[in-house]
């Protein structure tokens, strides 16, 4: 069951995904079972803490999930009608960069330090849109003009240790929207970041993508940067998606118990005190060992025997979804 936007056919559609890693502990699954659509144009958040499984389940959809150890070994994902799942590689290195691409949590690691952002942009534009020496390059300076470097013919002869941090994930930007994708995932693209230059990155991401229309799976857990950047969020726990809402009843009401712990914690700022961080008690179950019940109920001040023993299945009501037998307040 899925959250639709609009009437319109989504863009991606993943179903009843799973992703499993052998470890030399046993056998962990990483992603159990989500299902969630992504409509053209729209801004998704995938949020929750380190460890949920959010940078898997972008992996999964661009199919780079590292095989050994890790493989899908159920459900679907489809782009635009067309199934991904089991597609062979040479046929998925068409799609990356074309049709989906991708924003890394570290740029550094992420650009080929030996080669300049010349020949690094101009490698994917002459792979996926046919074009080749001064026409790509111009369309490379182009691009990182778009996203704000300054003097961007001379940067792009540079390589990336010569570039600052900030500037690196521009060009990371300007390099995964340079063929027009219908789908960027964002992986915590500003994590790296100072403040300031986080809020400008953002600023470049949303406007590029409104004005290419580019649909943006933004995958974070910092809850600011989902408010003033998403329409919609999916928030993940141990491996599932327990809460998909529209972004303001998400933070005007959450439904989930854990949903409800992470908007607490964000930190408030008050003129008569200083008021104490709210947390959430307990830590994250063990992938290896999870209870029986609802994974979230050895922390939830609403568990019950039931919670204990039950999976809670996913209940809508109004173009919101919860997995929970008590959710905070009926969904509204």
């Amino acid at each position: 069951m899925s959250i639709h936007m609009s009437s319109n056919k989504p863009l991606l559609s993943v179903r009843d995904l799973v992703v499993e890693f052998n470890t030399e502990r046993g056998l962990v699954r990483a992603i159990d079972g989500i299902s969630f659509d992504v409509m053209p144009g729209e801004t998704m958040g995938l949020v929750g803490e380190s460890g949920c499984g959010k940078s898997v389940t972008s992996l999964a959809i661009l199919g780079l999930i590292p095989s050994p150890p890790g493989r899908i070994t159920a459900g679907s994902i489809q782009l635009n009608g067309r199934e991904l799942v089991g597609l062979p590689e040479s046929e998925y290195r068409k799609i990356r960069g074309s049709e989906i691409s991708m924003i890394f949590q570290e740029p550094m690691t992420a650009l080929n330090p030996v080669f300049t952002i010349a020949n690094q942009m101009t490698d994917v534009l002459s792979r996926h849109q046919k074009i080749r020496g001064r026409q790509a390059k111009t369309r490379a300076i182009e691009m990182l003009e778009l996203v704000g470097i300054p003097s961007p013919d001379k940067r792009i002869n540079e390589y990336p240790h010569q570039l600052s941090g900030g500037m690196r994930q521009r060009v990371m930007i300007a390099m995964a929207l340079s063929c027009n994708p219908k789908l960027l995932l964002a992986d915590e693209p500003t994590t790296a970041l100072d403040v300031t230059i986080q809020a400008q990155v953002m600023e470049q991401i949303v406007n590029l993508q409104q004005e290419l229309g580019t649909a943006v799976v933004l995958v974070t857990h910092d809850l600011g940067v989902v408010a003033e950047s998403c329409q919609r969020a999916l928030v993940m726990y141990a491996g599932r998606i327990v809460e998909q809402s529209p972004i303001i009843p998400l933070f005007q009401k959450p439904q989930h118990p854990y949903s409800a712990g992470l908007m607490a914690s964000i930190p408030r700022i008050r003129a008569d005190k200083v008021a104490e961080l709210p947390t959430i008690p307990g830590t994250v179950p063990d992938l290896l060992h999870l209870p029986d019940g609802c994974r979230f109920a050895d922390r939830c001040q609403y568990s019950d025997d039931r919670c204990h023993q039950e999976q809670p299945i996913i209940q809508m009501k109004d173009n919101r979804e919860v997995a929970c037998f008590h959710p905070c307040g009926e969904i509204s």
